[in-house]
């Protein structure tokens, strides 16, 4: 009976002192999806993508780390292909909106499909060089 009581005792003073010690914090919990995404392509060919700004960062797999870095702003290749700037709705303006790009690997090429606009890039890569890029859109085509 004692040994019981000691017990409770011991727990309860437990949990008094665990629930003092709780912070319940009032912001809201955001949900975050992924920024970056990586794919390996084969070759030793590492493809780092940014889901909020839209660049395509590729390297080569050396033998300690990652060499010949190569950057793409798919945004610039938009301009170059002569394709105008969507505007998006004032809503989602000046936010990174994380997940808003989606990189695939079809058919041997890369896709980049802009989820809010509806713009796709696709290119040829070959160890770590994008090229023959293409740019596609949903609402005109």
């Amino acid at each position: 009976m004692k040994k019981s009581v000691i017990i409770i005792l011991l727990l309860s003073s437990f949990v008094t002192f665990a629930a003092k010690n709780v912070k319940v914090e009032k912001n809201p919990v955001i949900q975050y999806d992924a920024r970056y995404v990586t794919i390996y392509i084969g070759n030793e060919v590492v493809v780092f993508f940014d889901t909020a700004e839209g660049m395509l960062n590729t390297a080569l797999v050396s033998k300690t780390s990652f060499d010949t870095w190569r950057v793409y702003d798919i945004h610039k290749i938009s301009k170059k292909s002569g394709k105008a700037e969507i505007e998006i709705d004032k809503i989602f303006q000046n936010r990174k909106i994380h997940g808003r790009y989606k990189i695939n690997l079809i058919g041997g090429k890369l896709t980049i499909t802009d989820t809010l606009t509806g713009r796709i890039w696709t290119c040829r890569h070959s160890s770590g060089i994008c090229d023959i890029w293409k740019v596609y859109d949903f609402r005109s085509e």
